[in-house]
C-alpha cells in the first residue's frame, strides 16, 4: 500500500513539476506523534534524475490534525505570494499543489536548498563570522518580509495585552505597562500601529543555507500578522539557547543574557535587533515598547498550553515586561553596552 502510494504521490509531483513520472525518484520520512505536536504526517523529497538535491517536497496528513496543520502551511505559503518582488524568490517555498491525495491531504512545495542552521549551530559555539554574517542576513530577511508586509493594526495591541494580562497577570500589573508600550509605538510610527506577517518558529530548524544564501522552511505557523521584531526576537532568544545547550531552553535566562550580556554573542544578537530596526526603517528609541509586545505575544504562544502558574512562568513573563522596557533603545540596538 505504502509503494502504491508513492507511486501515486510522485506522478502528481511530476504532474506539477511539468517532468514525465519516471524522471522523479522519491524519498519518504514518517514523522510519528513523538516529534511534533500533532498526529502521523509523512514528507516526501523528489528529486529529478541527476541532481542531488529534492526539487520539491510533499507532505501528506494522515488524520484530522495532521490535515488542520496542512491546511495552515498552506494559507502561510499563499500569505507569501506579494512578497515575491521584496524578499528573494528562493528564500521561501513555493505552493506547486494542495489537493485530497487518496483520501489524505496532500501538500507540494518547491524544495529549498542547504543544510538547517540546526546542524552546525551547536552547543558551545562561540561566536564567528559564519554566526555573525547568518545573523545579519536573517535581521535583513525578516526586515524585507515586514517591510512587504506592514499594515496599520490599532486593534492587535488591546487584544494581546489583555490575553496577556488574563492568563500571564491577574494582577493587572502588566496592564499599564503594555497599554504604555502600545502607545509609544502608535506615536513613533505617526499614529498608526504596525502589524507584519511573522513566520512564527523563526529559528535554525527551519532555516536552510549553505553560508552565502538561506531560505526559510515549515509556515504552519504563519497565521495572520503578528508583532514587528516578533521573529528576530525569537531567533534571538533560539540562538542562546543552542548554544548554551540546556535540555530544557530558559527563554527567561536567555532574555537576561540578551538585555544584559556583555559577551561577544549578546552584544552580536543585539547588533541583530538594531539591524533590524534599521532595515525596517524606525527609530532604535522604539526598540523596548517594540520588543516589549513581542516578548507578551512570544509567552502567549510559547505558554499557550499552560493553564496555571505552577512552573513560575507567568510571574517571570510579566517580570520580563518591565525590564524590557527599561532597557535603553540605544543598548538593544548594540549601539552601547548595558550597565
Amino acid at each position: 500500500m505504502i509503494d502504491a502510494l508513492s507511486e501515486t504521490y510522485k506522478d502528481m509531483a511530476a504532474e506539477a513539476m511539468g517532468v514525465p513520472p519516471g524522471q522523479v525518484s522519491i524519498l519518504m520520512i514518517h514523522r510519528t506523534h513523538e516529534e511534533k505536536d500533532y498526529a502521523d504526517q509523512s514528507v516526501y523529497f523528489f528529486f529529478l534524475n541527476g541532481e542531488p538535491f529534492p526539487s520539491a517536497v510533499g507532505k501528506v496528513g494522515f488524520d484530522p490534525a495532521g490535515a488542520h496543520y496542512l491546511e495552515r502551511e498552506r494559507r502561510g505559503l499563499q500569505s507569501l505570494g506579494d512578497c515575491e518582488k521584496t524578499i528573494p524568490a528562493a528564500s521561501v517555498p513555493r505552493l506547486l499543489l494542495y489537493r485530497e491525495v487518496g483520501g489524505r491531504h496532500a501538500l507540494l512545495q518547491s524544495a529549498l536548498r542547504g543544510e538547517k542552521v540546526s546542524t552546525w549551530l551547536t552547543p558551545g559555539m562561540r561566536l564567528n563570522g559564519r554566526l555573525r554574517r547568518f545573523l545579519a542576513w536573517a535581521a535583513d530577511w525578516s526586515a524585507a518580509l515586514g517591510r512587504a508586509t506592514r499594515a496599520d493594526r490599532g486593534e492587535l495591541a488591546p487584544v494581546w495585552t489583555e490575553e496577556f494580562s488574563v492568563k500571564m497577570d491577574r494582577t493587572g500589573r502588566s496592564r499599564a505597562l503594555l497599554e504604555g508600550a502600545a502607545r509609544d509605538v502608535r506615536g513613533g510610527f505617526g499614529g498608526t500601529f504596525p502589524a507584519v506577517l511573522a513566520h512564527g518558529d523563526f529559528c535554525g530548524e527551519n532555516i536552510l543555507g549553505d553560508d552565502e544564501h538561506y531560505g526559510v522552511i515549515d509556515w504552519e505557523l504563519c497565521e495572520g500578522l503578528s508583532m514587528p521584531a516578533y521573529d528576530i526576537l525569537d531567533l534571538c532568544l533560539w540562538v542562546l539557547f543552542r548554544t548554551e545547550g540546556h535540555l530544557e531552553p530558559d527563554p527567561f535566562a536567555a532574555l537576561e543574557r540578551l538585555l544584559n550580556g556583555r559577551d561577544p554573542l549578546a552584544r552580536e544578537l543585539r547588533c541583530a535587533l538594531g539591524r533590524y530596526a534599521a532595515a525596517m526603517g524606525f527609530r532604535r528609541e522604539l526598540l523596548p515598547p517594540l520588543v516589549t509586545l513581542a516578548w507578551a505575544s512570544y509567552c502567549l504562544n510559547k505558554f499557550r498550553h499552560l493553564q496555571r502558574d505552577e512552573t513560575g512562568h507567568f510571574a517571570r513573563a510579566r517580570v520580563a515586561v518591565r525590564k524590557i522596557l527599561g532597557t535603553p533603545g540605544e543598548v538593544l540596538s548594540g549601539d552601547k553596552e548595558p550597565g
